[in-house]
């Protein structure tokens, strides 16, 4: 029985070996995510410092030539977003919000997420006067005073 022994110990050890391993693994796994996690909040946070940075100092911006190229880069950018949006709400019956980009209903009027307008006032469609126009104004507000057939009223 000295084999049997020798293969069961030789097992054991290999197996807590395998064990440590894999431990290991699981360690080093872990520190990656936790890793990856950190180092997408700073991306996130950098995101949120730049976006901040670009609105806050547009303006102040206006006389650096890399600046402006970057912005225009980035306002350029911003369209063809919101042109690729605006085809993908289309197909999908959604609008996206001006201002949060979230996705609502066609037929919402308010984002369900920040509460902007999405549904635009209707505008008036300007016509153009025609010839008959004048004409068919006066017979809408009905004949004048002075040319109605109804007798004036005789008050005693």
């Amino acid at each position: 029985m000295g084999i049997l022994d020798d293969v069961v110990i030789n097992a054991k050890s290999a197996a807590e070996a395998v064990s440590r391993k894999a431990g290991q693994i699981v360690d080093v796994s872990k520190l990656r995510i936790s890793a990856a996690e950190i180092n997408a909040e700073i991306a996130k946070r950098y995101e949120v410092l730049g976006q901040y940075v670009y609105e806050c100092s547009r303006s102040s911006l206006v006389a650096d030539p890399e600046a402006v190229g970057q912005m225009t880069e980035i306002d350029d950018l911003k369209a063809q977003q919101a042109a690729i949006a605006k085809e993908l709400g289309d197909k999908q019956n959604k609008v996206f919000c001006p201002i949060c980009g979230k996705q609502s209903p066609v037929t919402a009027a308010f984002c369900s997420s920040c509460g902007t307008k999405l549904i635009p006032d209707p505008e008036p469609v300007p016509q153009e006067a025609g010839p008959d126009d004048a004409k068919e104004a006066a017979e809408a507000d009905g004949p004048d005073a002075h040319t109605s057939d109804i007798p004036p009223r005789q008050y005693p």
